[in-house]
C-alpha cells in the first residue's frame, strides 16, 4: 500500500459508530483498503451517579503504535449528559453552563486502514454510557494492489 497523500479530494463520509453499552469506551477499526483525513469525532457521554471525574481522551493508534492522544477540555461529574467533540482546526472555550465542548484535532491528520480511533476515559464507571457517536472523514479507497 502507498504510503503518501491523495492529491484529489476524497469523498465525505460520516460513519455511526455502534454505541458500546454501559461502563465501556468505544472504538472504531477503519475499513480495509481506505485512507483518511480525519476531519471529526463527536460523542455523548451519560454519567451515572457514581461519584468520580470523567476524564475522556481521544487515542489514535496506527498499526498498534499511538499516534495521538487528546485530552478533553473538560472533565465530568455525575448525572450529567455531555456532548464532546473533537473538531480539525478548531479551538477549545471555556464557558460556564454549556454542555457540549469542542476540543481540536490537528489539520491535515491522515489514517490508513491500520488505524484505531477510540475514546478511553479515566473515572469511567459502570454505569456511565456513550452514545450517539459519529467520525467525519475525507476519504480515499486504496487500489488493489
Amino acid at each position: 500500500m502507498a504510503e503518501q497523500i491523495p492529491s484529489q479530494q476524497g469523498r465525505i463520509v460520516v460513519v455511526t459508530v455502534a454505541d458500546p453499552g454501559a461502563g465501556v469506551d468505544w472504538a472504531f477499526n477503519l475499513p480495509i483498503r481506505v485512507r483518511w483525513h480525519l476531519k471529526r469525532v463527536q460523542c455523548k457521554l451519560t454519567t451515572g451517579v457514581d461519584v468520580a471525574e470523567r476524564v475522556p481522551e481521544l487515542t489514535i493508534t496506527q498499526g498498534g503504535v499511538e499516534v495521538i492522544r487528546i485530552t478533553a477540555s473538560q472533565s465530568l461529574a455525575a448525572s450529567l449528559v455531555f456532548l464532546y467533540g473533537w473538531h480539525e482546526g478548531e479551538r477549545a472555550l471555556a464557558v460556564t453552563g454549556q454542555t457540549s465542548r469542542v476540543t481540536a484535532l490537528p489539520r491535515g491528520l491522515h489514517l490508513n486502514d491500520q488505524a484505531v480511533i477510540q475514546v478511553v476515559t479515566a473515572g469511567l464507571t459502570m454505569t456511565d454510557d456513550w452514545t450517539n457517536i459519529y467520525i467525519m472523514a475525507e476519504e480515499w479507497i486504496e487500489p488493489l494492489a
